[in-house]
């Protein structure tokens, strides 16, 4: 598929920088509209609660204890600036419509 990456991973880290590409086996796509339906973490933004965003990237070495590739911090764009989240804070609205082939 054009744009989605996929690797066999075991015990490293996939990229030492977020990814803006498609990744097989990822909770979301580059460009899906999310919105945030909870704040798992007592330190995230409340005021992003039910807010909409486009997945910008996927990050899995910030050393959150992500996985890959189903459990990355996911890169959302909110207005003008990018947010991060958990996959279980975010709900899908609309999957990009980007050509995957």
């Amino acid at each position: 598929m054009k744009d989605t990456i996929s690797c066999c991973v075991t015990n490293t880290l996939a990229h030492a920088e977020p990814i803006f590409v498609n990744v097989l086996g990822a909770p979301f796509q580059m460009g899906d509209v999310v919105r945030v339906i909870q704040i798992v973490d007592s330190t995230g933004n409340q005021k992003l609660l039910d807010k909409t965003g486009t997945v910008q990237y996927l990050d899995y070495s910030c050393g959150c204890g992500q996985t890959y590739p189903n459990d990355p911090m996911i890169g959302v764009m909110i207005g003008s600036k990018a947010h991060e989240f958990w996959k279980e804070e975010l709900s899908l609205i609309s999957r990009s419509t980007k050509e995957n082939s």
